[in-house]
């Protein structure tokens, strides 16, 4: 869930600061190459335009005054580190350059010399050189005598290294600074989403063990916002449950208790009836032979009920000692041998251990046992058997003695697989109980350091295993 949190802020956040920065940066890098390369050009264009009025006006009877004009003009270029200037003939060639007479005689080749004199006005390049091969901006202005006869052209050269420099420069502050802004916004992000999602961890962590049992925890935040309304909602919550689940395991009590004793009458009753009863065949015998059963099956309810409000509670108490778990499988055995038979049902035990002893509570085991079993009975039907081993665990789980408790029955539903060990639930089938007897028994197995699972094939039947650690 919080990785999906972080997630969708990158995604709908930082995401859109990333793109909104990058498109700043890219606005801001055309807009300085266009300023820079039009300044550039601006002052360019108004150089050579200012040098062509110049020839114009003083360089402009002859073409001998025009030429010794323009040998002095280009060699007095007092910008020759980062400028160069030529004059072009007619026939496109340069004459004079300020970069001395070596570069005399060549053809430019850019289209800015061709324009100026066949469109006869000032016109700009940006590309490379043909001579250097550098990126370079020319600019080219015709030259005219005072008769208005076009006699070449002016043309001023300058490279782009320096200016593409800065404009790198410029980019990459900008870049820096955007990347920065970035950090900024996550750092701030990252610490908001860690101000929101510990509280929520914590508050997830509490509300788990509530929803495990642990009724009437709490947490202590002290917060005023809705996260802090959040923690105070769920304290109330939890507090609520506690005293619900209080005041059930109270009700729970009191009712078990005041049924022991009207059970336990009427049992008694219906047994001293059946002995005076005469003939066991009248209908008067077989209606005490129904009131006793179900007097004993309300009987081992209520303890059942009793048990469970005391592990509610957590006042169930365990008398542990030092005994073997086989011997105690086969006393229960042998105790639910008869009541099996009754109903046509075998059991077949696999003795896979000498001795297995555990340190636990004797009588809560066999109690476990008895639940276990006669709810293999319930599903089982007359002929068929259930299947009990006992024997100590693989490596994997060594130090442990399992027994494993199968019948040949209906099965589990794979809807109603998870939920067999949940307090009070009885399933689909009619033939469950009360639905305490197997949360009851996980729970004692739970105390005892070891686990209950059970695994069911539909129409196959059931198993459950009980794995409790040797002593």
């Amino acid at each position: 869930m919080y990785s999906g949190l972080k997630k969708n802020w990158i995604k709908s956040c930082l995401a859109v600061i990333v793109a909104m920065l990058a498109a700043v940066v890219a606005v801001f890098a055309v807009t300085v190459y266009v300023s820079y390369y039009n300044n550039l050009t601006s002052i360019l264009i108004t150089r050579a335009d200012s040098s062509a009025r110049l020839f114009r006006s003083y360089i402009n009877t002859s073409y001998r005054e025009f030429y010794e004009g323009a040998a002095r003009y280009a060699e007095s270029l007092v910008e020759k580190d980062r400028l160069e200037c030529e004059i072009v003939d007619l026939d496109g060639k340069v004459i004079y350059s300020s970069s001395f007479a070596l570069l005399t005689g060549y053809v430019p080749g850019t289209p800015d010399v061709s324009s100026a004199m066949e469109q006869e006005k000032t016109s700009s390049y940006v590309g490379k050189d043909s001579v250097t091969g550098q990126r370079v901006m020319s600019v080219s202005a015709p030259l005219y005598l005072v008769s208005g006869e076009l006699v070449g052209a002016i043309r001023y050269v300058t490279g782009l290294e320096l200016v593409n420099s800065r404009i790198l420069t410029l980019c990459s502050l900008s870049t820096l600074v955007a990347a920065g802004g970035v950090l900024l916004v996550f750092l701030n992000g990252a610490y908001f989403l860690t101000s929101i999602l510990n509280p929520i961890k914590r508050l997830n962590a509490t509300a788990k063990e509530i929803a495990s049992g642990k009724y009437g925890t709490t947490i202590d935040y002290d917060r005023d916002d809705e996260i802090g309304e959040l923690a105070q909602s769920l304290n109330f919550l939890s507090g609520e449950i506690a005293r619900s689940a209080k005041i059930k395991n109270e009700f729970i009590s009191s009712v078990s208790h005041e049924l022991r004793t009207p059970l336990t009458a009427i049992s008694g009753w219906a047994e001293t009836l059946m002995v005076e009863e005469k003939d066991p065949e009248s209908i008067q015998a077989k209606g005490l032979e129904v009131i006793q059963h179900e007097s004993m099956r309300l009987r081992d309810m209520v303890e059942e009920l009793l048990d469970f409000s005391r592990v509610e509670s957590g006042r169930i108490v365990l008398n542990k000692t030092v005994f073997d778990l086989n011997a105690e499988l086969e006393d229960t055995i042998f105790m639910l041998e008869q009541r099996l038979a009754q109903d046509g049902i075998h059991i077949v035990y696999n003795d896979g251990t000498e001795e297995a002893l555990i340190l636990g509570d004797p009588q809560r085991i066999r109690q476990v046992f008895v639940n276990v079993i006669d709810n293999a009975r319930k599903f089982s039907e007359r002929g068929s058997s259930i299947d009990i081993t006992i024997e100590e665990c693989a490596k994997d789980r060594s130090g442990f003695v399992a027994v494993t408790v199968k019948d040949f029955g209906c099965g589990i539903s794979p809807e109603d697989l998870p939920h067999v060990k949940d307090k009070f639930f009885k399933g689909s089938t009619d033939k469950a109980g009360s639905g305490i007897g197997l949360a009851l028994s996980d729970e004692i197995v739970r105390l005892h350091g070891g686990t209950l699972t059970v695994k069911s094939t539909l129409g196959e039947g059931a198993s459950v295993r009980i794995e409790l650690p040797l002593a």
